[in-house]
């Protein structure tokens, strides 16, 4: 018997310290916070969050969380990768507006954000869809996708049924996970991170800007201070490095378009239309040096038959495609970035312009 109750004795504060540990630092929110929480904080109470990236959020699942406390269908949906992200509702006129841009997006993450749309019975009356040139090169293709798997595969199914059919009613949990009050495996991870100092903590806010990196309730996004005040000759001096390495973001080893994904594209828009939702395909611009770059350099030239790809399946499919990878015609310069490759958010509208509009 005694030895039971030193037993007790002992387990029991071990327990009570991974409990804490796992609650402190909750570094996935799984217990302090949820993806949920914070998406009742951004759709119901329209308020700002500060402090995701410092968290190292996983914004798929934040998106996710989002899009399913929404209400009611928007009339505007924008969709791509982090190049769309600072899309803001008042540039387009409109409250009713939600931007899904993802980090490191792939074509599966334009299915997987559609299929969510599907399924919540949400789909928009627009659709804004970033045609950046990697989405097509599927060496460069990553699986942070597979966090909306059940959606992609939702999707995929809808379109032609070649994704492996099993479950068609995904659910990926975005609340409250008891078990990790007491997982080893998640008390593993956090103890790494206390030395750091980090843990998943976020605030609220209505500024629309801040110090910190800003996630907007309307999905878009505004750079921390350090970003939107950078020196142009820093953004240029990145640039010039990432041209001396040969390096295209997520472009290298792309020796040809992927005809899948392409089909993925067509099939999607082919979908969106039947459904009465006004498609519209965009190009993000390259910056004039990065531009520049790619003409010159042989193993880049693939992004022009990218392009020539995208205003063929705008003419086929009928919908209407704005901006171009070449920054000339939004008039771009280096002091309009924030970095290698994204626009500031007061140059956005201007690369956001008509090169093919539907026939009457």
């Amino acid at each position: 018997m005694k030895k039971w109750c030193k037993a007790v004795l002992f387990i029991i504060p071990l327990l009570c310290m991974v409990a804490a540990v796992n609650w402190y630092v909750d570094s996935y929110a799984y217990l302090r916070i949820t993806y949920d929480q914070i998406g009742e904080q951004m759709v119901v109470n329209t308020m700002n969050t500060v402090g995701l990236e410092e968290s190292d959020f996983n914004d798929r699942k934040l998106l996710l969380a989002c899009l399913k406390q929404q209400k009611e269908a928007k009339e505007l949906i924008v969709a791509g990768s982090s190049r769309v992200m600072n899309f803001e509702h008042e540039m387009f006129g409109t409250d009713s507006f939600y931007n899904t841009g993802l980090s490191e997006s792939t074509i599966y993450d334009l299915l997987a954000v559609t299929g969510i749309l599907v399924k919540e019975d949400k789909l928009p009356e627009k659709m804004i869809i970033g045609a950046d040139a990697f989405l097509f090169n599927a060496s460069h293709n990553n699986d942070r996708w597979e966090e909306l798997y059940g959606y992609a595969n939702y999707m995929g199914v809808i379109l032609n049924g070649k994704f492996e059919e099993g479950n068609l009613n995904p659910q990926i949990p975005t609340g409250r996970d008891h078990g990790k009050w007491l997982s080893l495996d998640y008390f593993r991870y956090n103890v790494t991170l206390l030395p750091e100092g980090k843990r998943f903590d976020v605030n609220y806010t209505q500024e629309w800007q801040t110090e910190q990196y800003l996630k907007h309730y309307d999905g878009s996004i505004a750079y921390q201070r350090e970003l939107r005040e950078v020196d142009v000759k820093e953004v240029e001096e990145l640039t010039r490095q990432t041209i001396e390495e040969q390096v295209v973001y997520r472009m290298t080893d792309f020796h040809e378009i992927d005809e899948w994904s392409m089909e993925l594209l067509t099939l999607l828009i082919d979908y969106l239309s039947d459904n009465g939702v006004e498609v519209i395909l965009y190009l993000p611009p390259y910056s004039p040096m990065m531009y520049n770059y790619i003409e010159s350099a042989g193993q880049y030239q693939i992004t022009f038959q990218v392009e020539e790809r995208i205003k063929q399946i705008a003419k086929e499919q009928d919908v209407a495609l704005y901006g171009s990878y070449n920054p000339a015609g939004c008039g771009l310069k280096m002091t309009d970035l924030y970095d290698i490759y994204h626009v500031k958010t007061e140059k956005m509208m201007d690369t956001f312009y008509p090169v093919m509009l539907p026939t009457e």
